[in-house]
């Protein structure tokens, strides 16, 4: 019988193998977020999805060198942001708030709001990933807030509730590096924290137009983005400043409006389902 496909080099493999194994350090870091958490410790949780934003990143540059892109690496890398950015998210915030019965959310109605809030906020990240998969999409925007801005901006507003909040939350955890904001204590807003989940599960789903970085009108907004962007991802690395971190996210809300009523066309995404 002739055999009708030659053999892959395998050179040609491992140039497909690369991308893929980074997007695999993004499915390792999920899996420590997730261990860290149910160990109690919600910082190193938290920190372990900040590391996925950085290979988030680089498993697309990785493909684009090597001219390495394909559709398993597409599925896997949607997976990965599923679990990093949605799941890791909602359980990490489940298991805080939970084990903290101070902060209001743990027994009778507020708990099952909570599970709910948690639930919710995974679905809507579903759900955006996959419209994501399926749409054409547009070079110059996204619909919708991506997971990667929604989880990142998360795992770091939980860190900086407990660096600024009671310390008995997370005993034996320490925060090296600056504190930016002070003696400035954040115990009350903590109790809120779970709508800012609701809140940014829908913006997910939304049909909001988000600028992608470097596609800002300004060229001053956008040189100030990616200065931001770096800087980021080096004190992520660092586990360095991480109210930077929120501060610079929730800077970037506004720009959010701005360019979905001034600054992009009106489109509308694609329907989830067909007319």
């Amino acid at each position: 019988m002739t055999q009708s496909t030659t053999s892959r080099p395998f050179s040609r493999t491992l140039r497909y193998i690369a991308p893929n194994a980074v997007t695999s350090l993004s499915i390792i870091c999920a899996v420590m977020a997730v261990q860290a958490a149910l160990r109690g410790h919600i910082v190193e949780g938290c920190w372990w999805i900040a590391y996925s934003t950085l290979t988030d990143k680089l498993d697309g540059y990785v493909a684009r060198a090597l001219n390495a892109s394909s559709p398993l690496g597409v599925q896997m890398d949607s997976l990965a942001d599923l679990l990093n950015y949605g799941f890791c998210p909602a359980a990490i915030v489940y298991g805080f708030f939970h084990n903290n019965a101070d902060l209001g959310w743990s027994t009778g109605p507020a708990g099952i709001a909570l599970s709910l809030i948690c639930a919710t906020y995974t679905l809507c990240a579903a759900l955006r990933l996959a419209r994501f998969n399926v749409s054409a999409g547009n070079p110059d925007f996204f619909f919708g807030v991506p997971t990667t801005f929604s989880g990142g901006l998360q795992a770091m507003a939980i860190v900086t509730l407990c660096k600024y909040g009671n310390p008995a939350w997370t005993q034996g955890q320490s925060y090296p590096g600056w504190r930016l904001l002070g003696d400035l204590r954040l115990d009350a807003l903590a109790h809120y924290y779970p709508l800012m989940l609701l809140l940014f599960g829908y913006l997910m789903v939304s049909s909001w137009r988000m600028p992608k970085f470097g596609k800002i009108k300004v060229k001053s907004l956008n040189l100030l983005t990616i200065v931001m962007l770096v800087l980021g991802y080096g004190l992520s690395l660092l586990q360095l400043a991480p109210e930077f971190l929120i501060i610079g996210g929730l800077l970037y809300l506004p720009l959010i409006a701005l360019a979905h009523f001034f600054w992009t066309p009106k489109e509308l995404p694609e329907p989830f389902f067909p007319a």
